[in-house]
């Protein structure tokens, strides 16, 4: 009976550790602009569009509000799921720091209501140039 606790234990813990989901995403950048700060540094804001597939079966399209001041990337996203559902999100990375950064899905509406999650998302590609883009990511909700 101990050895059956501790297993079940063990796998619970286990469990734990472990993602709740992963996905991954193409996206597109779209109206892109850039002014000069007075401290010579560049401001881009551009919006960024989107696919996503994730490991729990969802796809979704979704658009986001994308900052860049100093190194660091800041915006606001919105996704649309096959359902209909929404998710809303933000998006951090400091670009100095190479290419890992966070998505936080603060809410949504249908399975995503009073739902928020915290990823980890790695980019794979970016090409500046013709303005495309993927990653991948490790969520926990």
């Amino acid at each position: 009976m101990k050895f059956f606790l501790i297993t079940i234990f063990t796998v619970l813990i286990a469990n734990i550790s472990v993602a709740d989901y992963d996905f991954e995403n193409v996206y597109r950048f779209d109206n892109i602009d850039m002014v000069k700060n007075n401290d010579g540094s560049n401001i881009v804001n551009m919006t960024v569009n989107g696919f996503t597939k994730d490991s729990n079966g969802n796809s979704s399209t979704s658009k986001c509000i994308i900052s860049l001041r100093n190194g660091v990337v800041k915006g606001n996203c919105v996704g649309t799921d096959q359902d209909g559902d929404i998710e809303y999100s933000t998006v951090e990375r400091d670009l100095t720091k190479g290419n890992i950064g966070k998505i936080m899905r603060t809410g949504g509406t249908g399975k995503y209501t009073n739902k928020t999650s915290t990823c980890e998302y790695t980019v794979i590609l970016t090409d500046f140039k013709i303005g495309v883009g993927y990653l991948t990511a490790t969520c926990k909700e």
